[in-house]
């Protein structure tokens, strides 16, 4: 484990990448989903008309307010966990994506693990035990499936954690190859763990 100045940390971890997957006519995202995610997961859903965040339960999504989508509003979605993730995405008239698995039976991988703030520097009204709506004066708003978040303009922000994937090309170029969401964590780096 390498850590940079930079905040980036290089680190060598077993990866397969299940890539491209594309759906079938009458397959959903979900069908996908519930055949490669089964585990409690985290999810992050980009709609034509918003950004839903929420969790993923094996078998359905929950978000805050119970609310739901339709298919055919999605561009794309990271459902995720600290072991896997599976990125879908509309193409044409369907799906497509891939699952991304990082354990004992992969390619051993070089990865550059990296932490984005996200938007928002103050608690928002959509509040209760299990989500946190976190904002900004100019009206980005995220909820997120946590209770009981404290964010400020300063030190205290969300996190996203990625895990970027290294190869090399034939001339021994590297370059990344792909990208997956990991987790949520805090200013300390530490794992956001109450879902939902």
């Amino acid at each position: 484990m390498e850590e940079k100045e930079n905040g980036l940390e290089l680190i060598e971890r077993s990866s397969t990448c299940a890539f491209p997957f594309k759906s079938k006519p009458d397959e959903s995202p979900e069908d996908v989903l519930i055949e490669n995610i089964k585990e409690k997961s985290l999810a992050v859903v980009w709609l034509d008309y918003k950004v839903l965040i929420g969790t993923w339960d094996g078998k359905d999504f929950q978000f805050y307010n119970d609310e739901t989508f339709e298919n055919k509003y999605l561009q794309r979605m990271r459902v995720f966990n600290k072991d896997r993730e599976m990125l879908i995405y509309r193409a044409g008239n369907g799906f497509k994506g891939r699952l991304r698995i990082d354990d004992k039976d992969g390619k051993d991988t070089e990865i550059i693990v990296a932490t984005q703030v996200l938007f928002g520097t103050k608690k928002g009204k959509k509040c209760n035990d299990s989500y946190t709506e976190i904002t900004e004066e100019r009206g980005t708003s995220l909820v997120l499936p946590f209770g009981g978040l404290n964010v400020d303009d300063k030190k205290k922000r969300i996190f996203i954690k990625t895990h970027n994937y290294i190869d090399y090309n034939a001339v021994n170029q590297a370059t990344y190859v792909d990208c997956r969401f990991v987790e949520f964590t805090d200013e300390n780096n530490a794992t956001l763990n109450k879902q939902g």
